[in-house]
């Protein structure tokens, strides 16, 4: 049960139960009430009175007896000793007795009944007489007063029994939870990524468990990343080192002693150390991309003269290389979206340069923009496509991941790195980025910008 829930019983409990004490209280006050003894008018019993009393003493009777509690029973004599009013079966309205006769009944039910003699109407010496009984085995009721001080007492009674109750759960609830969660994310913090936490209950603090199962996961792919950035890291760099190394011990040991041995292994050692240098230059640009310190340099930039720029410089770097790239940038002048141009331009070289490298000579790549209007306002819509050879159906879930390099661009210079970047700039920038391709007809990126205006 939710915390929450449980602390509204505990509070709907402490407002409902008072309340049904308090009810029961006036309903058993009320049948209390109906159970007082029902005295005859004096009309009813005037003939038997005779000249004992008149109304006037008989309402003040009747008001004496209403007052007393229902267990308490009378017997109403007159001054002949005729019976005027009883509530005792024994004694039937009318009924003459004799002070003897009523003093043995008494001595033969004392055993069972107290009595009492009282005269509070006296019209002479031996006026109307009262006899008062009660069980000697019931216990006096209560006078309201008292009603009302035990009821109290027994509603605090029930009030501290449902609360202790009530904060006993919850507190049990909340510390086996904490204490299960304090033990998992200890051991957590200790290295134990592959501990999937459980905890029981259904309340607040349990329901963290599905969010810290979530961060452990996150922490482990972040773990496993890392070790393959570092993998990866390591065996590109090692392929040039090595070649710069060993042409360099060629010529320190004189293996290269003709200038053309020694031009072509400066050659080469210059090529693999502009190798180096662009692997270096990837890795920053991932780093930053990875930890975010771009964010403080975001600036709204105009996309159509943005994109166009771009354009015009992709059309000539494709004809340097024997390509030919269409240009096609369809977007309103003023619209814009806040970026970090630097990063957004390496987003769109990596992306072409992709196309260029893995297009044939008399190939064709194409840039291409769009405005989408939709329920936000609107969006930009930039197509980088080739037809060069594809991605293989099975590649295309992971071209996106730091190093992953697709079974057709094994045998290019790169580090993998390249789609990552792309995939980086766009996540952080809020865009999406995603790519569609046949083997064999070439393949589609497509980037989708949101505009602020």
């Amino acid at each position: 049960m939710k915390i929450r829930t449980q602390f509204y019983l505990m509070s709907a409990g402490i407002v409902v139960v008072p309340l049904v004490v308090v009810l029961g209280i006036l309903g058993i006050l009320k049948v209390r009430e109906t159970k007082t003894a029902e005295i005859p008018s004096f009309d009813e019993v005037e003939r038997y009175a005779g000249d004992s009393f008149g109304r006037d003493d008989w309402e003040q009777f009747s008001r004496y007896i209403k007052h007393k509690p229902s267990t308490i029973e009378f017997i109403v004599l007159n001054r002949s000793r005729s019976v005027v009013y009883s509530s005792v079966p024994d004694f039937a309205q009318g009924l003459a007795i004799s002070d003897e006769d009523l003093m043995s009944y008494v001595r033969k039910t004392s055993d069972r009944y107290f009595y009492q003699f009282d005269s509070p109407i006296r019209l002479s010496d031996d006026g109307a007489l009262i006899v008062t009984r009660i069980q000697r085995l019931k216990r006096r009721p209560p006078s309201p007063v008292e009603w009302m001080f035990y009821s109290f007492g027994g509603l605090l009674a029930i009030l501290f029994v449902f609360s202790a109750f009530m904060s006993v759960l919850i507190a049990r609830s909340i510390t086996r939870s904490v204490t299960e969660l304090e033990g998992a994310t200890r051991r957590i913090a200790a290295g134990e990524l592959d501990l999937e936490i459980e905890t029981k209950g259904s309340n607040e603090i349990t329901s963290l468990t599905a969010s810290l199962n979530r961060m452990r996961l996150e922490l482990k792919d972040d773990q496993s990343r890392r070790s393959r950035f570092i993998m990866g890291v390591t065996h590109d760099l090692k392929t040039p080192l090595a070649l710069i190394k060993g042409y360099a011990e060629a010529i320190g040991d004189g293996l290269a002693d003709d200038a053309e041995s020694r031009d072509r292994s400066l050659g080469i050692i210059g090529a693999k150390v502009d190798q180096l240098e662009g692997m270096i230059d990837d890795l920053i640009e991932f780093v930053k991309v990875d930890t975010g310190e771009w964010r403080r340099r975001l600036e709204r930039i105009d996309l159509k003269a943005f994109l166009s720029a771009y354009g015009k410089r992709a059309a000539a770097d494709a004809e340097l290389l024997d390509r030919h790239a269409e240009v096609d940038i369809d977007i309103p002048e003023g619209l814009g979206a806040p970026m970090d141009e630097r990063l957004a331009l390496r987003a769109l070289e990596n992306l072409v340069n992709n196309a260029l490298r893995y297009t044939a000579p008399g190939g064709a790549i194409a840039l291409r923009a769009r405005f989408e209007r939709d329920c936000t306002g609107g969006r930009a819509v930039v197509e980088i496509s080739d037809d060069g050879p594809g991605i293989d159906e099975k590649d295309l879930p992971y071209i996106f991941d730091p190093f992953y390099r697709g079974s057709s661009s094994r045998r290019e210079p790169g580090m993998g790195l390249g789609l990552s970047v792309v995939k980086g700039v766009a996540d952080s920038h809020g865009w999406t980025v995603s790519v569609s391709s046949e083997k064999g007809r070439g393949s589609r990126f497509r980037l989708e910008i949101p505009l602020d205006s």
